[in-house]
């Protein structure tokens, strides 16, 4: 399955319709050289999408946005999904509305509308939430001529409705629960959200050498292996010319490893196996613990098409100006600003020409909302300067 569209209408945290493309609304003149997966004539998918902007501006919270959709999609009870707080703020007749168009196969567009509402009749915390209505569309991927028309469903009939009689289908799962299993489809997507501030190795088993290398030269070797007698873990780490270290816990790890081989086992073995099958990998912060070289290496394998044969998307927020300029396009960024409110604006609205260097725009201020404001930096300097006296 790969999203194409979402959109979320309703979110108390917003100050209007979100919107996140996941294909081109921009251009395109080569999808080889753009780094674009081609799913029709008319729809290509960016394989990398960075929201970028001031601290607390609503970059996380739009990820967790991304990453509740998917959840869903993929059978998760709105009110089990680890991202649910997306949806807090609902009373009375307060609705979010999520509007989302995928694709399945090659063949086909889907489009499915969820309306969300507060449960009046449970005041359980872990039933807070209902799915109202539902409507489900389809449409074939050849009727589509030209890139206005993808999302266009207009003059078609639901091919099916939440109609609450549903006899084995709870009131907070959606109807994708008949289509995956009739088609046998889930999508696979790993979530490093909350990952940003806790940095502690989360696997055991093979840790590929050449990840080892490439994180840390001075490691000979990095092996796991789990006891079946004693169901323990036991694992190995050899520095150049040193002697071999055995532990019993990857919690030991950080007494060895730096802060960034850490995250870099992390996120380098989950967009491993997200390159290897296709889907999704969301990333906050990408830039906490690793240095910009290694961030860009990471976007960098999601942008090559011989890395990333299967299309895969990284979704990552960011405060590294420099790591804009691997991103050839602009309808592939997106802005987030916070006045009491998140909007999210696509960075090819703000800016038409693809060619200007990004990271000079975003550092300019030009963008309004990527840097902090000039007024706040001059009354920190006064404080620094009284404080200093």
């Amino acid at each position: 399955m790969r999203i194409l569209k979402i959109k979320a209408n309703g979110l108390k945290l917003f100050s209007n319709n979100l919107e996140v493309d996941f294909t081109t609304t921009q251009r395109v003149r080569n999808d080889k050289s753009e780094m674009l997966h081609k799913i029709s004539p008319q729809i290509h998918q960016n394989n990398a999408i960075a929201f970028i902007g001031i601290n607390a501006s609503g970059k996380t919270t739009t990820l967790k946005v991304i990453s509740f959709v998917m959840e869903m999609l993929n059978n998760e009870s709105i009110n089990k999904i680890k991202n649910s707080s997306i949806l807090n703020g609902l009373s009375g007749k307060d609705t979010i509305v999520f509007d989302i168009y995928f694709s399945v196969s090659e063949n086909s567009i889907y489009r499915l509308k969820t309306t969300i509402i507060k449960n009046k009749f449970s005041d359980e915390i872990e039933n807070k939430f209902i799915i109202k209505n539902e409507q489900l569309w389809k449409k074939d991927i050849k009727s589509i001529k030209t890139k206005k028309t993808i999302f266009d469903f207009v003059d078609l009939e639901p091919i099916q409705r939440r109609t609450g009689k549903e006899e084995f289908l709870p009131d907070d799962v959606s109807i994708m629960i008949s289509l995956n299993k009739k088609n046998n489809i889930r999508i696979n997507f790993k979530d490093l959200i909350n990952w940003t501030n806790i940095n502690l190795i989360r696997m055991v088993g093979y840790f590929p050498q050449e990840l080892i290398t490439f994180l840390d030269s001075s490691i000979e070797y990095l092996k796991s292996d789990i006891i079946k007698e004693e169901k323990d873990v036991e694992i190995r780490l050899k520095f150049k010319g040193k002697k071999e270290i055995i532990m019993n816990s990857p919690l030991e790890l950080e007494n060895y490893l730096s802060s960034g081989t850490i995250k870099g086992i992390n996120v380098f073995i989950n967009a491993m196996l997200v390159l290897k099958k296709g889907g999704y990998l969301i990333i906050d912060e990408i830039e906490n613990h690793f240095n910009k070289e290694l961030a860009a290496s990471l976007v960098r394998f999601f942008m090559n098409h011989k890395v990333n044969k299967k299309g895969a998307v990284i979704l990552l927020s960011t405060h590294y100006p420099e790591l804009l300029d691997e991103f050839e396009r602009n309808d592939n960024i997106y802005v987030t600003r916070n006045n009491g409110r998140i909007s999210v604006e696509n960075l090819s609205k703000i800016l038409k020409r693809n060619d200007i260097k990004k990271s000079e725009v975003y550092q300019s201020g030009y963008l309004e909302g990527t840097v902090p404001a000039y007024e706040s930096f001059i009354e920190f300097k006064k404080a620094l300067i009284q404080f200093g006296e």
